[in-house]
């Protein structure tokens, strides 16, 4: 991830961060501008928004969730 400064748009560094939700979703990045000409520090906040394929792991807990809720007579029409 690139971060930018915005007062100058030259690349900056995290140079810490602090979590502001306990699944780290939203967190404040503490930025430093690397242009000696500016040397800017500043705050950015970075959130999780959403998901654009959820985890292998999690797909199949809901396929596997669903099956269980499936009559005998419906799993068999869905494999068969």
């Amino acid at each position: 991830m690139r971060i930018e400064c915005p007062h100058c748009l030259q690349k900056a560094v995290i140079t810490s961060r602090n979590n502001l939700t306990e699944a780290k979703t939203v967190v404040d990045l503490y930025c430093k501008c690397t242009n000696p000409a500016c040397e800017a520090t500043f705050v950015c906040i970075m959130s999780f928004k959403h998901d654009l394929n959820p985890p292998a792991k999690t797909t199949a807990q809901i396929a596997q969730n669903l099956l269980n809720h499936l009559s005998q007579e419906e799993r068999a029409q869905l494999l068969g």
